[in-house]
């Protein structure tokens, strides 16, 4: 078996598909139902974090976001939550926790308009039908997922640093057609159901996504954002225990930090932080070498302090902080405040959403001053993008045990 590994270490690695349209034959018929299934295997180190597993977002016109349906691990739990138009669609969390740190195989399907309200939303693990927390579940009956455009994200939740660590993932279906068998189809048909399957084994084409329809099999592939981190494995376990994708981190088992705060025209701000290895380190079974990110934090927004493990290695380090670059501005998108959008055209200025709202079907004319104004129903305050800034090497603290 083969399979991709998210590192511990990620932070903008992600699979990403292309968007099909419903008429071409490798598209999802636009429904109300959903089959996912996934073996995959989770480490223990994220038992108390967020790790996405798959986001798919649909709608009428291309790029468009009115249904967004996410599935994902928070503290051991699997948390299904879909949204359309912005507002809430599907909501279901699991009771039990998964198992870490080995493979198992998870089904989530999905069809809102069914009579019994425990059927609407199936998780399974191990084919076991999981327990799911009745006072948080919800469906709204107009709720779709597959509409006429339609892509996918592959351990992300679609934002630039919402993705997965500590996951590996060797083989996954994806369909339009509610099942609640753990078994999953590999071809269809029918021509109103497709069925997606990958599974990582062509040592020539990882990414392929296979499709079929109508008795016809297709092609697709992933696009992988950071393949540093986000790599391919022909094992069906982690290429390399406690390393960045393979790459062997050194130390003498110390506890080390980096700390600082993060200043722009002598004012506090939020910025991401980055610890970068100064040195090239060794990857796992190969003669190339890399630098390593070994951690990532937000530094407080009142202070602009940051604190990074840096655990075991005790090597100089580059320090990066990062203004938020946003995602390109789409037509016809549903913004919640706090997101960040940017012309395709850049100039110099990224757009922070003040008020939620759905953006215009056309472009609109951006201004380059810090005054608040509306895109569609949303709104959104204009300021200047702060270009990465790099400090220099410095040498982690060892922290002392207690």
């Amino acid at each position: 078996m083969a399979g991709i590994w998210f590192s511990k270490e990620n932070i903008l690695g992600r699979l990403e598909s292309p968007e099909v349209n419903a008429n071409n034959n490798d598209g999802l018929y636009s429904t109300k139902d959903f089959y996912f299934y996934a073996l995959l295997q989770v480490d223990s180190s994220q038992s108390d974090q967020k790790v996405p597993l798959l986001r798919t977002v649909s709608s009428g016109s291309s790029q468009g976001s009115t249904y967004i349906l996410d599935i994902y691990i928070e503290n051991g739990v699997i948390k299904v939550f879909g949204t359309q138009y912005g507002g809430l669609g599907v909501r279901t969390y699991s009771v039990n926790a998964i198992p870490f740190d080995e493979l198992f195989e998870l089904v989530v399907t999905i069809n809102p308009s069914r009579n019994s309200f425990l059927e609407r939303t199936v998780i399974k693990i191990n084919g076991v039908t999981q327990s799911v927390d009745t006072g948080t579940l919800y469906h709204h009956r107009n709720m779709y997922i597959y509409a006429t455009y339609f892509r996918t994200i592959l351990g992300g939740d679609g934002t630039s640093l919402g993705n997965a660590k500590g996951l590996l993932v060797l083989k996954a279906t994806l369909m339009n057609q509610y099942n609640t068998t753990a078994i999953p189809p590999t071809t269809s048909g029918s021509p109103y159901v497709t069925v997606w399957h990958w599974d990582f084994e062509d040592s020539n084409n990882p990414l392929k996504i296979t499709t079929s329809r109508q008795n016809v099999s297709s092609e697709l592939t992933w696009t992988n954002t950071d393949d540093t981190t986000v790599i391919w494995s022909d094992t069906n376990s982690p290429p390399s225990s406690g390393s960045g994708g393979g790459i062997i981190i050194p130390g003498n088992g110390n506890t080390t930090r980096i700390q600082g705060a993060v200043m722009e025209d002598d004012q506090p701000v939020a910025r991401w932080v980055f610890a970068i290895t100064q040195a090239q380190l060794e990857i796992e079974g190969s003669q190339e070498t890399r630098h390593a990110v070994l951690n990532s934090v937000l530094s407080d927004s009142s202070s602009g302090s940051y604190s990074l493990d840096t655990s075991p290695y005790e090597g100089a380090v580059i320090v990066v902080a990062m203004d938020d670059y946003g995602e390109v501005w789409q037509a016809d998108t549903v913004y919640e405040v706090g997101d960040v959008i940017r012309p395709a055209n850049f100039q110099g200025y990224v757009y922070l959403c003040t008020v939620a709202g759905t953006g215009d079907s056309t472009e609109p004319t951006w201004w380059f001053d810090d005054s608040l104004q509306t895109i569609g129903t949303a709104q959104f305050r204009a300021k200047p993008y702060t270009r990465p800034l790099a400090h220099g090497p410095v040498t982690p603290e060892i922290v002392p045990e207690s």
